[in-house]
């Protein structure tokens, strides 16, 4: 059953007062619909947020921030309503806060890595990261870090671009707190403490974590609170690091050069325990592993084309 939405104010000179849901295509937190502007004749995502003691949810007003964000690998927040009364879930009617935002029309990095969908080579790994590297580092020469980086909130927009979404969680330089700790198996170690001298050193963490998933096709470098095969493999990666790489390698399935002497010097760069150690922007990009070979933006639509059909699009 399609619900429907207005709207009063908008972030751009376009109008959202006819913006209709049509279904429901996120799971998170805070649900996400697919939304249609007869009008403007055009899609877009809704990220609905409700009420709490009669007031818009913090991270409603937090997200509402970062409209003004403008990069190719980030999703756009077109406009922001602050209030309004709506439907939608049964029809229960309540107040509710919602961004009406840039569609990416190809789902998220989760479905597509962790679901095996694509065999990864790592040509088609580094064409990602490098638009993920390219993404925060516009935000923290913005004085944003985003502090929540994984799979789900890297979307797949049009071209088959990287779009980095989700900024409830995010930090301006300036504020006084951070809202949130991250996600378990993707977070920084420091995001579990309550003293971040330098936030923007946590996105880096998280970017290592997401450059391993690429890698292995969806294999996490370690677990929080699990073990394989008894072994602490977070403690491995810190204390033991050529114990690390062999116990994925055997894992994996792997042939000993499956992980080059280039690529665990720029994962193991980016995951240092201490935010401190890590490596810089600037010498992510200077590495190595980092400067190999990638897809230009023709010939990654052809690439991904042959992985994700037109038919597989949102809408």
């Amino acid at each position: 059953m399609e619900s429907s939405i207005s709207s009063q104010s908008s972030l751009d000179e376009r109008n959202f007062d006819d913006i209709v849901l049509l279904k429901r295509i996120s799971k998170a937190k805070f649900p996400v619909f697919l939304a249609h502007s007869p009008s403007l004749n055009e899609y877009f995502a809704v990220k609905l947020f409700s009420y709490k003691n009669d007031k818009p949810s913090v991270y409603f007003l937090n997200e509402a921030r970062f409209s003004a964000l403008s990069h190719k690998n980030i999703i756009s927040i077109v406009h922001a309503e602050f209030e309004r009364e709506g439907s939608y879930q049964n029809n229960k009617t309540e107040y509710i806060s919602y961004l009406v935002m840039e569609l990416a029309p190809y789902g998220d990095f989760y479905d597509l890595v962790m679901t095996a969908q694509i065999s990864f080579d790592d040509l088609l790994a580094r064409t990602f990261f490098h638009q993920l590297i390219e993404g925060i580092e516009y935000l923290h020469a913005h004085g944003v870090a985003h502090l929540d980086l994984k799979p789900h909130n890297l979307l797949i927009g049009n071209n088959f671009q990287l779009k980095i979404a989700d900024f409830d969680l995010s930090l301006i330089e300036g504020d006084s707190t951070i809202k949130g700790k991250g996600s378990k198996f993707y977070r920084a170690p420091e995001l579990l403490g309550s003293n971040i001298r330098a936030p923007e050193l946590a996105d880096i963490y998280s970017a290592g974590i997401f450059l391993f998933l690429l890698k292995t096709r969806g294999t996490l470098p370690h677990t929080e609170g699990m073990k394989y095969k008894g072994v602490n493999l977070f403690e491995l990666m810190n204390e033991d690091n050529d114990k690390f790489w062999k116990t994925h390698l055997e894992f994996l399935g792997e042939e000993d050069n499956f992980f080059d002497e280039d690529f665990k010097n720029l994962f193991n760069s980016m995951t240092k325990k201490k935010a401190k150690d890590r490596a810089s922007i600037q010498e992510i990009k200077k590495s190595k592993w980092y400067n190999g070979p990638i897809y230009d933006d023709k010939e990654l639509i052809r690439v991904m084309s042959h992985y994700i059909p037109n038919n597989s699009r949102t809408v």
